[in-house]
């Protein structure tokens, strides 16, 4: 089922080499525009012949998901893909890019190619193409990917080696400088050179990639890499390109494509054709790389079909969705407000108190919650939808008053205001003149128009400031010249005492003119200008000096506010009114994920009140005295952090003591908020309680819309494509008559979800949406988002779950050491127990631990997967909050002994480490003998671990390699649990293709499995399924060296035939934004399926199964028999060792086995010296022969 692809795919590596260059230039041509080596180009319409392409794909998703370009590169051509709207040739970007004829097999590969994919035309089809997809990052995760836990470490590592390498380079160079200057010097000194050079060289040895690579990643060539870190990478192509290839790529044109606009795209198009096209050639230099190193990881071509199928997914939709997305929006918006309206209202009763403390009496600081927060005054204002208080008063003074009243006069006041204020007039032969100031002439004396002129005027311009007294006076120059100041010995001094000049003060007016001011004369200048003041500003001229002064009113100091008519809020509420350009001011922004709401809700742990530490997050306060009844589960907390002085101050008293909330990391993690949706069990059992209906309002709210809130952004950028939308033609049925009267009109479409089929180091396939999405509750906004996936008319959803896959995988590597099924006690209860009885293993963990059933299977599972006591201790306080610590360490500690059992150190006889006692001993002792084991594989397939988990590459704890280890023992029960699933799908696809089934893999959720099948087909599909479950459950139990298979397991328990991908097929669906139940599927056993089928495939009952099943290929590998029996224990004291607690009788059965070993090794060593003495004889036999035939010839 892998072929012709995964021949296809290897070709497309070893042809490497001949890749054409990449084009010098690009054609603005829409659509396919095909390059050939010798720089020619011609449109296309699609790629043609090409069996294999590598290829990526490049979107504008400010604007929409469609794409906008696209290249790919051939063995033989490269090809370029533009949108006719980016051109400008079309007014949508509605545009898919054709690939070609649908049924000619093809690879395409690419770098996280399911984004690729889903920009495809022939992509969006219900019959599907014979193309297939490799993704380079799926491909290197499986064989060199790093766990979440190694990741941190691996980024640390990183740094420091970029470090060192900068370091040495700089050493380098300077002694590089050193031995410039050494060779320019005259008095060379040629043994301190030698030394020079050996210790250049002997950098430069140590940093081989000098000259190469400067970036601090680590190539996957470099020699004696020992450390993990050295031989791994993180998944990103640029530092995939840099690990495999050494290829340094620039990835910052990449932000373009998220800011930029169509135009400026377009204006730079060959820039970021260039940009598309190195992506594509980068990623097929590794493809190079990680081809090949997948192959040789997971040899089994079953593992590469699983991987061509998984990639193929889709999704089926109907009109739903739509109404699905507006129906789940609204209904949160609805209890959102609710909860809203009356949080604020709780935040303007608490802001009451504020408002009607007129005695200053403080009432909030004896509520536990309201004094916690911050109630110090805060003005409020305009931008907080507070009515502006009146404008502040303005004092103003004209300006020639502001000029004189300052302590040093300036010029103005000195050459043009002071000769007004002492008033001074003009005498001479020619009769008696007012003065004036023109900025064009100076001084002037001027007298009224009607007047008799003796002497030439001057004209005044329409800008000066005497333009409006040149309709009544006519104007003289003082002198020849103008005048500028009057003030002044040799003119004004000389004119007052020839009495030219005469003014109202005379004698301050000469001090002034010889400026002999003292500060006495400055202060009666002052009370002049006082005087003036007061009489106010002349009108009509009827004192023209005065008039004349610059009367402009100028601000005189701070404006003065009215503070007593500010508003103050305390400064927790100013906070929650911070203004928002969506909201009017003044709007209360408070949810139930405000950091205040749960002190406005009065919220109470056990009946203690909440507190927030800056230092611990939420904690509860518990008095001294009662501290008996609560059962605190952590240690009293200490606080040592500023803004908790309050809280240290209480606990410093002994009065009170302080507790953590738990969090489901533990004690050094602190809870951000106690409505987050791991309380939400806190609040339904009553640990976690608080007064009023409006608490539960709110928390029922936070229950009802937690997984819509963090799944709307996903679930609204789907890639959601309707039938016949940007060209599609999808192969769909007539939509269905009649059309809805209400809400959208029927309609068909398809989603390709972005699966990334290897996502995990376990080779586990990952996805945001679909393959997180939680079941339909009643209480959950949303949660029927996998309902919305729809059979269209005359199709089916038929599919199962694996019942209980990996702890079915795992006990029955446990059971492998015998040879026999149920051999050990998991194994047993895997097979017999039953949830009915309540004798399966979870609930028999649920019986012991106090806790649910469910939650049970998630403790049973953690363990198996590795994860130790320190785990199982918070999982036990997370279900149980009155629980102490102490308790819940005794309990998990001995459930972990009668489990997992004790341990026995290396020392011990038989010479390893391993478990017993326990009833999952034999599990454990089995998955760690395979996780510790050199070259790590599944059982299966015969898969190997990723190189971040190999044993040589980890530091060793006690010459164990024990690091990762929960890591490591997880990766061989999910890794054998991702062989089950390729096994499956392989098995279910062989069937289809042979008996004619009209279906299709849709999708599979870990141990889900979901086809689309015509409904003519749909019992045979089912029936196709639970053959390939038997197939694949009998090579698990044969890989492992068992010859027989319990009927228990053999078959799903029931096959699912349903129209909605659900996890039940009685499940109404019915949710708070979906009131109506979806009808029924059905759920069919085997013996159901057998009787709807006769037991039969074919489509024609009459003919037999067997009659048309094709002759098998031969394979294009010679087949190598298994070791089936490499998990089998073949001693039978260390069988009984892992079973017994006493330590005494487990030595005395070591001692036994090593002796057997011993004489097994001396009778294989005595063995092996007879045959050798055997050989020898034999061959002096045939020397001995070959001379006696020589001499009955010689004398013959």
């Amino acid at each position: 089922m892998a072929e012709p692809w995964l021949e296809i795919a290897k070709r497309f590596v070893e042809v490497q080499d001949d890749i054409p260059p990449k084009p010098e230039s690009y054609a603005r041509i829409p659509g396919w525009t095909k390059y050939y080596p010798d720089g020619s180009y011609e449109h296309v319409h699609n790629l043609g012949l090409e069996e294999a392409v590598c290829f990526d794909v490049e979107t504008l998703p400010e604007y929409s998901q469609f794409p906008i370009m696209a290249c790919a590169v051939s063995a033989t051509a490269w090809y370029v893909w533009i949108s006719p709207w980016l051109l400008g040739l079309s007014k949508s970007p509605q545009h898919l890019i054709p690939i070609g004829n649908p049924g000619r097999p093809r690879i395409i590969v690419g770098h996280n190619v399911s984004y690729d994919r889903a920009r495809i035309l022939e992509e969006y089809s219900l019959q599907g193409t014979q193309t297939r997809f490799l993704d380079t990052m799926a491909l290197h995760i499986a064989v060199n990917g790093i766990t979440s836990g190694q990741r941190p470490a691996w980024l640390s590592y990183r740094k420091t080696k970029r470090e060192e390498r900068q370091e040495r380079r700089e050493a380098v160079e300077a002694i590089k400088a050193v031995i410039l200057e050494h060779e320019a010097r005259s008095d060379f000194d040629s043994k301190q050179y030698e030394d020079l050079l050996r210790y250049k060289q002997e950098l430069e040895d140590s940093l081989p990639e000098l000259m190469a690579d400067a970036s601090g990643y680590f190539t996957a060539d470099e020699e004696a890499a020992q450390r993990w870190e050295e031989i791994t990478s993180i998944n990103s192509l640029a530092d995939l390109a840099q690990h495999y290839c050494g290829i340094e790529l620039n990835k910052k044109t990449r932000d373009d494509f998220m800011v930029c606009t169509r135009e400026e795209i377009f204006d730079d198009l060959e820039q970021y054709l260039v940009y598309c096209g190195n992506d594509v050639s980068t990623t097929l230099q590794v493809y190079a790389k990680v081809l090949p190193a997948f192959l040789e990881s997971c040899p089994n071509p079953v593992s590469a079909a699983g991987v061509f199928t998984m990639g193929s997914s889709f999704l089926t939709l109907d009109q739903e969705w739509e109404t699905y997305i507006e129906s789940a929006e609204a209904k949160y918006s609805e209890l959102e407000k609710g909860v809203r309206t009356r949080l604020i209202q709780l935040a303007q009763k608490a802001f009451s108190m504020f408002q009607k403390d007129t005695e200053h009496a403080r009432p909030w600081e004896t509520d536990e919650w309201l004094n916690q927060l911050d109630w110090t005054p805060k003005r409020a204002g305009k931008s907080r939808g507070v009515a502006e208080p009146p404008p502040p008063v303005v004092e103003t003074r004209p300006k020639w008053y502001v000029e004189v009243q300052k302590e040093k006069l300036g010029p103005t006041a000195a050459n043009r205001t002071i000769p007004f204020l002492l008033g001074m007039t003009w005498h001479d032969a020619y009769g008696d003149y007012y003065l004036f100031y023109s900025s064009e002439h100076g001084w002037l004396k001027g007298k009224p128009i009607d007047s008799t002129q003796y002497e030439p005027i001057v004209t005044i311009a329409d800008d000066d400031e005497l333009a409006p007294f040149r309709e009544v006076l006519w104007f003289v120059p003082l002198a020849k010249s103008p005048v500028r100041s009057i003030l002044s010995s040799g003119r004004g001094g000389k004119w007052i005492e020839d009495a030219t000049i005469t003014c109202t003060h005379e004698e301050l007016a000469l001090r002034f003119c010889t400026n002999k001011v003292t500060d006495g004369d400055l202060e009666s200048l002052r009370v002049i200008a006082r005087e003036v003041l007061e009489r106010g500003e002349p009108t009509d001229y009827d004192n023209i000096a005065i008039s004349q002064l610059d009367w402009r009113p100028v601000q005189v100091g701070k404006p003065v506010r009215d503070k007593s008519s500010d508003t103050y809020w305390p400064q927790w509420y100013w906070e929650l009114t911070t203004p928002k350009p969506d909201a009017a001011p003044g709007n209360i922004d408070l949810t139930v994920r405000s950091r205040v709401a749960p002190l406005l809700m009065r919220l109470s742990w056990l009946g203690h009140p909440l507190f927030r530490s800056r230092q611990h997050g939420w904690v509860y306060r518990v008095p001294a005295d009662k501290l008996d009844t609560i059962g605190a589960t952590s240690y009293a907390l200490i606080f040592s952090d500023e803004a908790d002085i309050k809280l240290k101050h209480m606990s410093e008293g002994g009065h009170f003591l302080f507790y953590k909330l738990p969090h489901k990391d533990g004690d050094r993690a602190n809870v951000g908020s106690p409505m987050s949706k791991m309380f939400l069990k806190y609040f339904q059992d009553g640990t976690l309680t608080g007064p009023g209906d409006e608490v539960k309002s709110a928390l029922d709210m936070n229950v009802q819309c937690s997984y819509w809130i963090s799944a709307r952004d996903r679930v609204r950028k789907q890639f959601v494509l309707w039938d016949r939308q940007a060209n599609t033609s999808m192969g769909l049925p007539p939509i269905p008559e009649p059309q809805n009267a209400v809400g959208h009109p029927c309609k068909y479409g398809m989603i390709l979800p972005q699966v990334i089929t290897m996502g995990t180091v376990t080779r586990r396939a990952i996805e945001k949406t679909w393959l997180t999405a939680s079941n339909a509750k009643p209480k959950r906004v949303g949660s029927e988002l996998k309902s919305l996936v729809r059979a269209p008319e005359g199709y089916a959803l038929v599919g199962a779950d694996v019942d209980s896959e990996e702890l079915w995988i795992a006990s029955v590597m446990g059971d492998a050491q015998f040879g026999i099924h149920g051999a050990t006690a998991i194994g047993w209860m895997t097979l017999e127990g039953t949830k009915a009885a309540g004798t399966d293993l979870h609930s028999k963990t649920a019986s012991i631990l106090g806790i649910s059933r469910n939650q049970a299977k998630v403790f049973n599972y953690s363990r198996i997967y590795g994860a130790g006591i320190n785990h199982a201790v918070l999982l036990l306080l997370q279900h149980n909050a009155s629980m102490k610590e102490g308790d819940a360490k005794a309990l998990a500690k001995q459930l972990y002994i009668s489990t997992k059992g004790r341990s026995l150190a290396a020392t011990n006889p038989f010479g390893k480490k391993f478990w017993h006692g326990g009833t999952e001993s034999y599990l454990f002792n089995k998955l760690e003998s395979i996780a510790l084991s050199e070259d790590p594989r599944t059982p299966a397939l015969g898969c190997g671990i990723t190189s971040a988990l190999l044993k040589k590459y980890l530091p060793t704890n006690k010459g164990t390699g024990e690091d990762y280890m929960t890591s490591r023992i997880n990766w061989v029960v999910q890794s054998s649990g991702v062989d089950y699933l390729h096994m499956l799908i392989v098995a279910v696809d062989y069937l289809i293709q042979i008996y004619k089934i009209d279906a299709r893999y849709l999708i599979s959720i870990h141990d889900e499995v979901r086809y689309l099948a015509k409904e003519e087909d749909k019992y045979r599909l089912a029936l196709a399924l639970q053959i390939a479950n038997l197939w694949t459950r009998c090579m698990f139990a044969y890989k492992l060296g068992f010859d027989n298979l319990p009927q228990g397991v053999a078959f799903f328990s029931a096959v699912d035939v349903d129209k909605y991908l659900r996890k039940e097929v009685d499940m109404t669906c019915v949710t708070p934004s979906q009131p109506v139940e979806l009808p029924p599927g059905e759920s069919l056993t085997i013996d159901q399926i057998l009787e709807r089928t006769s037991g039969q495939l074919s489509k024609d009952t009459t003919v037999s199964n067997s009659s048309v099943v094709p002759e098998l290929r031969s394979p294009t590998q010679p087949y190598k028999e298994p070791d089936v029996l490499a998990h089998r224990e073949t001693s039978m004291e260390f069988l009984r060792a892992q079973m017994l607690t006493d330590k005494k009788v487990i030595h005395d059965l070591g001692l036994i086995h090593r002796a057997r070993k011993l004489e097994k090794e001396a009778e294989e060593e005595l063995f092996s010296m007879r045959s050798k003495a055997t050989s020898r004889v034999d061959r002096a036999k045939e020397k001995s022969g070959a001379a006696s035939w020589s001499l009955e010839m010689t004398w013959g």
